[in-house]
């Protein structure tokens, strides 16, 4: 197994986070796939809570969850940072984190 380096962009959201009138983790998808990259994974967390320390959390009793999302991409630093500009551009409130990675991309033949 041969690895390369690539970089980790993570993206903070809540839920009920919009871009061009779409939940953010759609249209973040979306152009992920239009841009190229190998792949996305988004997560939805059980709790937490942002730069509003307003606590966003599974609870019984409320109607509307606005639960924290987290979007994860890798891939080549030139990739990740050709496409950082028009994320900067669009997520208007989160955090976007990018980290240093090693990268063993493993992929089945196809017989």
């Amino acid at each position: 197994m041969m690895s390369q380096n690539g970089v980790l962009m993570r993206i903070y959201l809540a839920e009920s986070t919009t871009i061009s009138d779409r939940p953010a983790s759609k249209y973040l998808i979306d152009f992920f796939m239009k841009s190229g990259l190998p792949g996305c994974t988004v997560y939805r967390g059980m709790s937490g809570f942002g730069h509003d320390s307003k606590l966003h959390t599974v609870d019984v009793f409320q109607f509307s969850l606005d639960l924290p999302v987290i979007i994860e991409v890798v891939d080549t630093k030139e990739k990740i940072m050709a496409i950082l500009p028009e994320i900067e551009k669009n997520v208007e409130d989160g955090l976007i984190i990018l980290q240093d990675v090693q990268m063993i991309k493993k992929i089945p033949d196809k017989h």
